[in-house]
């Protein structure tokens, strides 16, 4: 059970470090209208919401960011898969 929720966990980080190495404007075009200095939000994203991070990435490279409906979507389904894996372990402890 441990090593399921382990692999759960890491999962979508080595997908994004994958993605980076392999083709990085996939993950660093996205962030470059922001005002932060380009790796810092991908890295930020990497360590805190990475299912969402990687859905971004991918609906901006996709469906032409999240202005369109099927980009909010897949950012909204990587937010709720994060919000999940973060918050099982508080649950299963009240039980």
């Amino acid at each position: 059970m441990c090593l399921l929720a382990a692999i759960g966990l890491l999962a979508p980080r080595l997908v994004l470090v994958l993605m980076w190495l392999i083709n990085s404007s996939f993950v660093l075009q996205p962030f470059s209208a922001t005002n932060v200095p380009n790796p810092v939000l991908p890295v930020l994203g990497l360590l805190f919401l990475p299912t969402t991070t990687l859905g971004y990435c991918w609906a901006v490279s996709s469906f032409g960011g999240v202005s369109s409906f099927s980009g909010l979507l897949v950012v909204l389904i990587g937010l709720i898969i994060d919000f999940g894996l973060i918050g099982n372990g508080r649950g299963a402890v009240r039980r």
